[in-house]
């Protein structure tokens, strides 16, 4: 499989990013991880904060691509995405995003509580792990479209 093999299969359609969009996208990352790291914050609500932080990474390397994700599974889509993108992302790590990706729905509509101090920590680190990941990706790959 290939992106272009998602594109016709529909998953995907082809978007037109510019170096602005990219460059929102990585400020709300940032913005994200900071806000993160305040005290206090409840570790579920961390957790869903640096996972929003790696979806926006990988779907700054989607755009760059020049696609988008459909919307059916759009964020389990994003984040295989990563496979295509940025390849030194490891399988390890892109499951890990699934999983992830879970606890942040069970923190979301279930309990914040349910999140364990280890599991947010787990999410900050491959978040920023991503976000280093996919500004070196950025600037190896579309310079243009960072400032």
């Amino acid at each position: 499989m290939s992106l272009e093999d998602w594109l016709q299969n529909n998953w995907l359609h082809l978007h037109e990013t510019s170096a602005e969009e990219i460059q929102a996208l990585l400020h709300s990352a940032e913005e994200d991880l900071r806000s993160a790291e305040i005290k206090g914050i409840a570790t579920g609500w961390r957790l869903n904060m640096a996972y929003t932080a790696a979806l926006r990474y990988a779907r700054a390397a989607l755009y760059a691509c020049g696609y988008r994700p459909g919307r059916e599974r759009e964020h389990e889509r994003t984040i295989d995405s990563l496979g295509f993108t940025i390849t030194t992302i490891s399988a390890d790590s892109i499951k890990l995003l699934h999983k992830i990706r879970k606890m942040r729905h069970t923190a979301t509509y279930d309990s914040v509580e349910m999140i364990s101090d280890t599991e947010a920590d787990a999410a900050m680190r491959l978040a920023i792990e991503l976000g280093k990941k996919a500004t070196a990706w950025l600037k190896a790959n579309h310079p243009n479209l960072l400032h």
